[in-house]
């Protein structure tokens, strides 16, 4: 997975790799070669190099040499990297490109899905670029028109079930220029590896990302049609599950008895409970919550957001008055910002005001104060959850992780190692599909302008495609992170509380202070990921 700086570091990278590297290398210098069906031509109109997942490779930037790259995976699991293609030709010239299925040495085949990498504009009243991050969907073949020193990366990702054979799978990806009967420009190799161990089925790290089903309506312009816009939101419902994260509203009403199948699925973590203004509406709700143990423990509600000040707490305190009186024994979310406020010369603490939100939900700087840190350990103390959540806070200029479309790709994965960390067990997001103040999310990542003119994809995590959602390589980062989540949960389990400090403390010392290093991150991932497989085979 690594860079080709950090090549002769593994004594165990394979003869096969070394060879595709060396090929590259000589064929740059004028050397036609073909080998065991990898192939560089020396007079190449065009260049290539692989990169980790998290690099943001720019439109114009110089590629590196990787001539190759070996993905690792568990079994559950989504994993990826990049291929970025860039023309040497002066004028532009088509091309034609092709991926093959990875298979292994028995013919069986590894799921996988190709994306073309979209770069989207973040400008404001200045011009801060453009950076790859919307995802679509190719077969295994694209025609691509190529123009000088432009980039166009592509996105490779594999898929391991839970009977996923292990071993190593390989694919070829061969590009030929379109000109007569075809001029072929190279034939290289990725490779896979699946580990002898799977993730667990239902994430051990919570999530509650918003959904917003009047704005899915309004990208797609479905406002005459009820039956397309629930079709679609159960699309883009499924779609954020199936990357391991919990929206905030299943697709149907939580009485409707279609809910069942909704909250008896395992991949679910967290639900919002509905909050009413009629009594005995709130009361339906809540028995039908409570008539399964399961449900019970998913549910939350979440009535109110980031209260600040005296009267924004009597206004919570009416809330939780009601629920005790009505629905005893709920769960509460109540996202918060700041270590304390101060009224009339009295200093107040949010994460004391707040004993009634038994699910605790701090922005995730405040985690840097350790007078907020004691405060959290006495929310521990009593048995409340512990979550956080990013939004336009913290911004791009303090260095804290987020996953703004600028941002460093490594920060929305790193986020979750920065959770491990800190014993935090769920992160909430305010929305994925936040398209209000844009016409089109694919012409403008500005989203929320009134939150400053540098929180580009503040919000929005996924795409419209023409029947469905489209992913973010930003939605990717983040489910790989919750992946991630799981490796550090089991090596713990298995390890010790010291071995998984030792290793986060190798990407992220505090919340600002990490890697932005990819192949640092990928390699300690790896250690972690070969340890957890010898353990697990030997058991």
């Amino acid at each position: 997975m690594f860079t080709l700086s950090n090549f002769f570091f593994f004594s165990k990278r394979s003869l096969g790799a070394f060879l595709l590297v060396l090929i590259n290398l000589l064929g740059t210098i004028g050397i036609n070669l073909n080998f065991q069906g990898v192939y560089y031509d020396r007079k190449a109109f065009v260049s290539y190099s692989f990169y980790d997942s998290t690099r943001k490779v720019g439109v114009n930037e110089y590629l590196e040499r990787n001539a190759s790259y070996n993905i690792f995976l568990a079994r559950n699991e989504r994993e990826a990297c990049q291929i970025v293609i860039r023309s040497k030709n002066n004028s532009s010239s088509n091309y034609s490109l092709e991926f093959s299925e990875f298979t292994n040495e028995d013919g069986h085949v590894l799921e996988s899905q190709i994306y073309q990498e979209h770069y989207i504009n973040c400008t404001t009243d200045k011009d801060y670029g453009t950076y790859p991050d919307a995802l679509e969907p190719i077969g295994r073949s694209k025609e691509i028109t190529l123009r000088h020193n432009v980039n166009w990366p592509f996105y490779i990702e594999v898929r391991a079930g839970e009977n996923t054979p292990a071993g190593q799978y390989k694919a070829k990806i061969k590009v030929t220029r379109l000109k007569g009967e075809g001029d072929l420009q190279f034939i290289t190799e990725v490779s896979a590896t699946v580990w002898d161990f799977s993730l667990p089925i239902t994430p051990t790290m919570d999530t509650a990302f918003g959904l917003n089903r009047s704005y899915i309506q309004k990208v797609h312009a479905t406002a005459s049609n009820p039956d397309k816009t629930q079709e679609l939101y159960e699309k883009y419902y499924e779609f954020l599950l199936d990357h391991k994260i919990s929206p905030y509203a299943i697709p149907v009403d939580i009485l409707s008895p279609r809910a069942d199948a909704y909250l008896n699925d395992p991949r679910m973590k967290s639900y919002r409970v509905p909050y009413p203004s009629d009594d005995a509406k709130l009361q339906e709700y809540y028995a039908k919550v409570s008539s399964n143990r399961t449900w019970k423990k998913k549910s939350y509600f979440y009535p109110i957001d980031e209260p600040s000040g005296l009267e924004a707490y009597a206004r919570y305190d009416v809330i939780t008055d009601r629920l005790d009186r009505l629905c005893p024994g709920y769960n509460m979310v109540t996202p918060f910002g700041g270590v304390s406020f101060v009224d009339n010369g009295v200093t107040y603490y949010p994460a004391r005001l707040q004993k009634k939100s038994n699910i605790v939900c701090p922005i995730s700087k405040d985690f840097s104060n350790k007078e907020f840190l004691n405060l959290i350990d006495e929310r521990r103390a009593d048995g409340s959850k512990i979550w956080w959540y990013v939004c336009c806070v913290p911004n791009p200029k303090t260095n804290y992780a987020n996953i703004f479309t600028q941002s460093d790709g490594i920060e929305g994965r790193l986020l979750m190692w920065q959770q491990k960390k800190l014993d935090i067990n769920g992160l909430l997001y305010w929305d994925t599909t936040y398209w209000n103040f844009v016409v089109n999310p694919w012409a403008s990542a500005w989203t929320t302008p009134w939150t400053g003119n540098d929180t580009f994809g503040d919000g929005s995590l996924l795409y419209n495609g023409p029947d469905g959602p489209y992913p973010s390589i930003r939605l990717k980062y983040v489910s790989d992170g919750i992946e991630d989540f799981e490796y550090l949960t089991m090596a713990k389990d298995l390890f010790g509380h010291d071995y998984i400090m030792k290793k986060i403390d190798k990407v992220t010392n505090t919340l600002i202070d990490y890697t932005r290093d990819d192949s640092v991150l990928a390699k300690v991932r790896l250690e972690i990921g070969k340890d957890l497989e010898k353990a697990l085979a030997s058991s």
